[in-house]
């Protein structure tokens, strides 16, 4: 027996050992740091093998809950990208407070101590908030955010040997510089979901007809046989002015529901001689406008033409796939079309003069939409949160699961937006609850003058009702 080989291969076990227990302990340690204990940092075992341990661990731990949250997961490199990022910010956070300290070693400290909170910030972000009750949730997370707060104050307070004021600007640094990152998340994975059955139809379709040109040149014709018709708002009176987008033609559920959408508008909610709908799908190609940015633009133009623009509302509905980079897909195969970014919508309906608007984007991350899009004048209700994806967009659908809970059966009572938009909220929630789907979260934002506008609409839409509805 080589005796040598046996000794060496005892160390190398006992030298597992170690690292083990010493990982087990960091992670004990990280717990009790969230629970602001005094002396975990003096547990910590500062090596560099740790640290590469406790991000290998960080990042298993996003790759495999990612996986398990994530409907139909397909592998992203991004995640790569925001652990690199959120690496960055740690390092230069920990260059920061050695140089306070003017202690180096510090630095591997600080970088350990960090990855060993990061784990658990995260299941309890990621996992364990988006669980919550809908009611609970903005609660939940301001929270979070304030014990995270802390939880920085604290760790920085220990290092800095309780100098306050210099720990408390450090844990402003280090929030402030991951902020960007809150509304991103940390993710290795992206929702897919099925083209085959669509390519199939598009290929039975015989694309080869699709003369590109003729689409082109059309628009114009049928953007004039749209738009033409729409009748002027009434002075005196809170006209209600509606615009349907479908913009992805690779799923039928989006031309079906921009139809059952404006359907509803012009019946149930007064829009009928003031509606419009743009559609990408092969079977409207040749009557409908495309839903493209370049005929939104021009449609809600021509909208704000024919409105009182200081008395009518105008409800904006845009369908399709929406993105992570919280982008909505516009797609017309093999046509080029530009996607729809939230600040192309702000511009087309500032230049169009459309002051009050209603906006409902029903999407994956349309959350993400709101920042750029609310004003006191707004009102924007969204399929899901900015990372978060929403449900029902199959080929063989009616509607979205979006859609469906706002327009697919209007009760026979006068309408009120806001209080008939939080019911729907709710509707989405139960039925993925019961669907055991991850929570979509949508999110309701109402500027403040557009409350007192709405009960102005609704009120008009009962003074006017046979008016409004006598082609019904």
């Amino acid at each position: 027996m080589d005796l040598y080989a046996s000794v060496t291969k005892e160390s190398k076990q006992s030298t597992f050992v170690r690292e083990f227990q010493g990982f087990i302990q960091n992670l004990f340690c990280g717990i009790r740091l969230l629970g602001f204990r005094r002396d975990a940092i003096a547990q910590a075992i500062v090596t560099h093998n740790q640290l590469v341990l406790l991000v290998v661990f960080y990042s298993l731990i996003a790759l495999v809950f990612s996986y398990v949250l994530t409907p139909q997961p397909i592998f992203d490199l991004f995640g790569l990208s925001y652990l690199s990022i959120e690496l960055l910010i740690v390092l230069f956070v920990g260059f920061v407070v050695s140089k306070i300290t003017h202690n180096r070693e510090h630095l591997l400290l600080f970088l350990v101590l960090a990855y060993s909170i990061l784990p658990f910030l995260y299941l309890i972000s990621y996992v364990g908030l988006p669980l919550l009750p809908d009611s609970f949730l903005e609660m939940g997370y301001t929270i979070y955010a304030i014990w995270s707060f802390f939880v920085c104050f604290y760790l920085a307070l220990q290092l800095l040997d309780h100098r306050k004021i210099r720990a408390f600007l450090i844990a402003i640094f280090w929030m402030g510089a991951t902020y960007p990152l809150v509304n991103i998340p940390f993710s290795f994975w992206y929702e897919d979901f099925d083209y085959s059955r669509t390519m199939d139809a598009y290929i039975n379709a015989d694309l080869n007809y699709l003369n590109q040109e003729d689409v082109y040149y059309s628009q114009y014709r049928l953007l004039n046989n749209v738009l033409s018709p729409i009748e002027p708002g009434k002075v005196g009176v809170t006209d209600l002015f509606f615009v349907g987008f479908g913009s992805d033609a690779a799923q039928d559920v989006f031309m079906k529901e921009i139809g059952h959408v404006q359907r509803a508008m012009n019946k149930s909610l007064g829009a009928s001689g003031r509606s419009v709908v743009l559609i990408n799908n092969l079977k409207t190609i040749d009557t409908i406008p495309l839903a493209s940015s370049s005929n939104l633009r021009i449609a809600l133009n021509h909208i704000g033409s024919k409105m009182n623009r200081e008395e009518d509302v105008v409800l904006l509905y845009l369908t399709s796939h929406g993105s992570i980079n919280h982008e909505l897909s516009v797609n017309m195969w093999p046509l080029e079309l530009n996607d729809v970014r939230p600040e192309d919508i702000k511009a087309y309906l500032d230049d169009a003069g459309i002051r009050w608007r209603i906006i409902l984007i029903s999407a994956c991350y349309s959350g993400g939409f709101i920042d750029a899009l609310q004003d006191d004048y707004s009102l924007i209700l969204t399929a899901a949160a900015a990372d978060k994806a929403s449900f029902g967009c199959t080929h063989e659908n009616e509607y979205t699961y979006f859609g469906e809970a706002l327009f697919r059966s209007i009760e026979d009572r006068p309408y009120q937006f806001i209080e008939n938009f939080s019911e729907a909220i709710e509707k989405i929630r139960q039925r993925e609850q019961s669907e055991n789907l991850t929570p979509s979260d949508p999110q309701l934002f109402v500027g403040s003058s557009m409350k007192e506008k709405l009960k102005l609409l609704e009120q008009d839409m009962v003074r006017y009702a046979p008016e409004r509805f006598a082609a019904y």
